[in-house]
């Protein structure tokens, strides 16, 4: 795929559909156009997977988009890679930047003299146009209680659903908690 100077390839989600459609996004640009399929494992930066699957060495658009599903498919079981799950908005509920299983929810900790002095649920919300942040600590709530405060802060304030369970507590604050006398 040749590029101009200075101008990069325009992807867009036409006609796309979230689930049949994961890891494959459209690409037009010029006179390449076809169906990219990127996909990568929990944590990876860099895609595990890449293939261009042209409009034109496939004979047309769907014909394109059924040899990149095909192919997604066949390397998603080649190398053990699950799809991230959907939340029916659109919106993964787990990833390797979420593990609030909510869109704007995420833990948080501070540090004071080298070492972690506050650990919390941090929840992100727009009111009027401007960015609100609101944080309930786990020493004072306990894991679960915070967690679930910030979710409900969040879903009041976005109306999207909300999931059922906790995530796991991570290792560093098991290890906090153990140190510090910290109840979770």
């Amino acid at each position: 795929m040749s590029l101009e100077r200075g101008k990069m390839p325009q992807e867009t989600a036409r006609d796309s559909n979230a689930e049949t459609d994961y890891g494959i996004t459209r690409l037009d640009y010029a006179k390449s156009k076809g169906w990219w399929v990127r996909l990568y494992r929990p944590g990876s930066k860099k895609p595990d997977a890449s293939k261009l699957f042209s409009d034109s060495a496939h004979n047309g658009y769907e014909a394109a988009r059924i040899a990149a599903r095909k192919w997604r498919d066949e390397k998603m079981a080649e190398l053990d890679i699950q799809p991230r799950k959907w939340d029916g908005n659109g919106h993964f509920t787990m990833y390797s930047r979420n593990r609030s299983g909510k869109i704007g929810v995420r833990l948080c900790h501070d540090y004071k003299a080298g070492r972690i002095s506050r650990v919390y649920w941090e929840a992100k919300f727009m009111v009027n146009g401007k960015q609100r942040v609101r944080s309930y600590s786990v020493r004072k709530y306990g894991y679960e209680c915070a967690w679930r405060l910030a979710i409900a802060e969040r879903q009041r304030h976005d109306g999207e659903p909300v999931p059922d369970t906790v995530p796991e507590r991570p290792d560093w604050l098991v290890a906090v908690a153990a140190t510090e006398g910290l109840t979770l």
